[in-house]
């Protein structure tokens, strides 16, 4: 037996115990005789005083043979008592010890967001407590527990328990003679850790009191741990020590209101007067349905030189938003690409991305070809020669022999050395008559068009006698994005008064060369509003990996599907782009050049990129930043001279990652469907630092490597919402109990007593020779003696 004996029993013994001291008891005795034999006389006597009773008690009722066989039975009990000489050990014990944690991290100076009426209720708690100011930060409610009501949760501790106090940071001991003095430490503890080591604080008080297990740890936290090991793996060690973990959440566990701009994509190199798009990634968790504007600067100017809004997803998702911009000056510049701060955002640094961009001023040679001189071909040459920025150069098939001699841009007969050829940027095939070219040319034609490291663009205008149906079983036939047998062209005869207006689709309006306007919403406005076209080609089958920038909405293929007007694609190392139409110069009609040369031009521009790519090589390979966060996603992008010089698989283009001192990873990365690149992604767990490089297709030379490094989490703000479930499995792994704020109240009452801390032991009492003890003992056979008397049995 043992347990805490009571003050009376204290001092009839004689046991002195300091303030805030008990005393705990247990019996010792000594017992020759095994359990059995004990049990087995306990028997014996108890039959035996059953059988006087029975036989000498005739006469009595049985209550009288009920009680004078207790209390025979009480003395035969006092007997052995005192033969087995029992003993009272006592020993002075003191109070079992409570630590309290409190967090000091910098995420407690976080205030989450509230109702208005339930922040003003805290304000003024907070005041009550005697802090300032009275704002309601993660640190001033932790501190609000303790000091509220004059501090009646430290006095509670302190009564029942031995209080060890601590701060997270260190984590440190406040030391303290009074409560007065300890919440003086607690008012003047600021929350300025760097980092939160929940699971090490918890190490550290169960290593303090390695002797004696406290009742348990308070911790008052948001329970982000951004260092050392989890609360999750310190509560397995509670846990087999027997301390239950009493956890107060102090925060929100809803993801904290915050604007972010990531991945920021646009060309390095580009020309002047084209639309150029910077494409970032924005995500605003807590500010679903708000309006953001993002804007786009040169660095270091005021100006605005584009600007769009976005609508917040409800659900905090990231969305991709776009900035189109046509910068006029050749030059490098620095863009900064920014969103604006919302109301309480606690971090704006993650608002603004930057990027160097060369602008370019660079003369395009453009050959155009056509077999006679419709108006597409007449209005193409007008507009193009009057650009300054193309060089072109025209061949009229059917012409007379003094055209050539009357037009400086004129050539008289096709090129047929292949060098000549691969000197344009740009061959635009009208309705050419290619049986007049000769085979030659043409296999010159595909292999400038195919030719490594960036081959010249090709681009075909199907027309009603030769183009593309004269070019089967042509060395050009394996160029074009459609297949030639599902090719319907438009009898002479078959009237023209349907018109369509073009439509590009979704991957058409991504692209740069179909921006007609200043914004993608302008740019699409002009697409529903320009002048209808009348003839066409009907070409519903397309080649793999042909790319439909705008359709026929009011025609479709078998499949149900629009009819495409406008394809592009990718044929080795060249670009193809193909018009069903020969009619884009009723663009001109009602608008003039405006946007049939806009087009066109930014179209050439986009099919001559491989003019821009001088002197970065075969290939660059590139991420978005230089440095991440450990768990951050790691973009890397892989930009071929020209893109066509990888094949389209994405399995062909093989990245290896290997990590400082750890084994390398092999990432396959996917053509990107607008941009000239390839893309991976890399889940960057591990710190460190990376190095990449393309292991295949392989080119000439060394291949395309790049270096970042992986930086260990930022700390305090990285994540800052309450991390409530890892704080209730702690609990729970513990025995403990998980609280809210509104629900801290019951803390003080689930508190385990504990066990008592043992400070001295006291000499052992004997009981079986004490006086009381001998008292009973004759006071029990006089009572049975006069029992007996009275009923005639003495």
């Amino acid at each position: 037996m043992n347990g805490t004996l009571p003050t009376w029993i204290q001092r009839m013994f004689g046991v002195e115990a300091g303030p805030g001291e008990g005393a705990a008891w247990h019996l010792e005795y000594t017992w020759p005789l095994a359990p059995w034999a004990t049990l087995l006389i306990v028997v014996l006597l108890a039959a035996l005083v059953a059988v006087v009773y029975s036989r000498d008690g005739r006469r009595l009722g049985r209550r009288w043979k009920i009680a004078l066989a207790s209390i025979r039975a009480a003395a035969i009990g006092i007997v052995l008592l005192m033969i087995s000489q029992i003993v009272l050990c006592v020993e002075r014990t003191g109070l079992p010890y409570l630590a309290v944690v409190l967090d000091d991290s910098a995420s407690m100076t976080i205030v989450d967001r509230r109702d208005d009426r339930v922040a003003k209720r805290l304000d003024r708690r907070i005041a009550s407590a005697g802090l300032r100011p009275t704002e309601p930060t993660r640190e001033n409610l932790a501190k609000m527990l303790l000091l509220e009501d004059h501090a009646r949760w430290l006095g509670k501790f302190s009564q029942d328990y031995k209080l060890r106090f601590y701060s997270l940071t260190g984590p440190r001991e406040l030391r303290f003679e009074s409560l007065d003095q300890l919440a003086e430490q607690i008012r003047a503890v600021r929350a300025e850790g760097e980092t939160t080591r929940l699971g090490a604080a918890v190490e550290t008080v169960l290593g303090d009191l390695r002797g004696t297990a406290p009742a348990g740890i308070v911790l008052l936290t948001d329970g982000i741990n951004t260092e050392g090991p989890g609360l999750e793996q310190a509560a397995a060690e509670a846990r087999r020590r027997g301390v239950p973990l009493f956890i107060v959440g102090i925060g929100d566990q809803r993801p904290v209101a915050d604007v972010r701009l990531t991945d920021l994509l646009v060309d390095d190199v580009v020309f002047a007067d084209d639309v150029v798009f910077f494409e970032a990634t924005l995500a605003a968790p807590g500010y679903g349905g708000r309006r953001l504007r993002l804007t786009l600067r040169e660095e270091g100017r005021p100006d605005v030189l584009a600007a769009t809004e976005a609508t917040a997803e409800p659900d905090g998702r990231a969305q991709t938003v776009r900035l189109a911009y046509r910068p006029s000056k050749a030059g490098h510049f620095r863009y900064v690409v920014e969103v604006e701060p919302a109301a309480g955002e606690l971090q704006a640094d993650n608002n603004r991305l930057t990027r160097n961009v060369e602008v370019r001023k660079e003369q395009i040679r453009v050959l155009l070809v056509q077999a006679y001189p419709n108006y597409e071909y007449r209005y193409l040459r007008k507009m193009l020669g009057r650009d300054e920025t193309i060089r072109l150069d025209t061949l009229l098939q059917e012409a007379d022999l003094e055209h050539a001699q009357q037009d400086a841009a004129a050539m008289a007969v096709f090129p047929v050395r292949r060098e000549e050829l691969a000197q344009y940027d740009v061959v635009i095939l009208g309705d050419v008559d290619f049986a007049r070219l000769g085979p030659g040319s043409l296999e010159n034609l595909a292999a400038v068009a195919d030719r490594p490291g960036g081959g010249t663009a090709l681009v075909f205008l199907a027309g009603p006698r030769f183009n593309p149906v004269a070019l089967g079983g042509t060395p050009l036939e394996r160029l074009l994005p459609i297949a030639l047998g599902s090719v319907r062209v438009p009898s002479s005869d078959e009237p023209l008064v349907d018109g369509f207006t073009v439509e590009p689709t979704e991957l058409g309006l991504e692209s740069p060369a179909m921006q007609l306007g200043d914004a993608p919403e302008r740019t699409k406005t002009i697409w529903e509003n320009l002048p209808p076209l009348y003839w066409m080609i009907d070409a519903p089958e397309l080649k793999p990996g042909a790319q439909v920038l705008a359709v026929n909405p009011r025609r479709s293929g078998p499949a149900g599907r629009p009819l495409p007007v406008i394809v592009a694609q990718y044929v080795g190392a060249g670009k193809v782009l193909m018009h069903m139409t020969d009619e884009t110069w009723r663009w001109r009609l009602g608008h003039g050049d405006r946007y049939f040369a806009r087009y066109w031009i930014q179209m050439i521009r986009y099919l001559a990129r491989s003019k821009l790519a001088d002197g970065e090589g075969p290939a660059v390979l590139t991420t978005d930043r230089r440095e991440y966060r450990q768990g951050e996603p790691v973009r890397l992008r892989l930009r071929f001279a020209e893109p066509g010089a990888a094949a389209a698989g994405a399995e062909d283009v093989v990245l290896v990652v290997e990590r400082e001192g750890d084994r390398t990873r092999r990432l396959s990365m996917i053509r990107h469907p607008v941009r000239e690149m390839f893309e991976a992604t890399l889940d960057a767990s591990a710190s460190g630092r990376y190095h990449a490089w393309v292991a295949s297709p392989l080119a000439g030379g060394a291949p395309p490597t790049v270096d970042f490094t992986v930086a260990r989490p930022a700390g305090e703000f990285e994540r800052v919402q309450m991390e409530e479930a890892s704080l209730r499995r702690a609990a729970d792994q513990t025995r403990g109990r998980f609280y809210t704020i509104a629900k801290a109240d019951r803390l003080a009452r689930d508190l385990p007593a504990g066990r008592q801390v043992p400070i001295e032991n006291l000499p052992p009492v004997p009981l079986w020779n004490r006086w009381p003890v001998l008292a009973v003992f004759v006071g029990l056979l006089i009572t049975e003696w006069v029992m007996r008397k009275r009923k005639g049995m003495a």
